[in-house]
């Protein structure tokens, strides 16, 4: 009679479970034009450039407030001038979130130092707390219904 009664249960909240979307993910090429001019390409993973995406840009003594907005352009690029002057982590953040890159691009007295370019990791959205609420009213309702078949038999 258990098997009547979790083997439901167990399957709902198995096809309940949220699932991982899979979409076309931004990828962002970047070539060096000259030593502080950077020219960033974002593509989706199609191949489709991302046309008109928006570009912020912080300096590396203000991460909280961009000193540029812009967008790409059709072909989903645009350059980046830095400044020589003020070197350190400058932060290029482009697109918005669920289609975004964030890259770091280090800046010194000489330019920009192409190979030290790097993506900052974005935190992808928690399912884990949602994933334990499915499972833990899941498993309280067959419990609840198994107690409630064993009174009343």
């Amino acid at each position: 009679m258990k098997s009547k009664v979790l083997m439901p249960l167990i399957l709902f909240a198995i096809l309940g479970l949220p699932a991982k979307a899979m979409a076309h993910a931004l990828e962002t090429n970047y070539v060096l034009e000259d030593t502080n001019k950077v020219q960033f390409t974002a593509v989706f993973s199609t191949g489709e450039p991302h046309k008109n995406a928006k570009v912020k840009i912080y300096a590396p003594n203000d991460l909280s407030k961009p000193v540029l907005e812009t967008q790409t352009d059709e072909n989903g690029q645009f350059t980046l001038e830095t400044d020589q002057k003020m070197p350190g982590e400058w932060e290029v953040s482009i697109g918005e979130s669920g289609h975004q890159d964030i890259l770091t691009v280090p800046v010194t007295h000489k330019g920009v130092n192409l190979n030290e370019i790097s993506t900052v990791p974005t935190t992808p959205s928690p399912q884990i707390p949602l994933v334990a609420i499915v499972l833990s009213g899941g498993m309280g309702s067959a419990v609840f219904a198994t107690r409630r078949l064993r009174s009343q038999t």
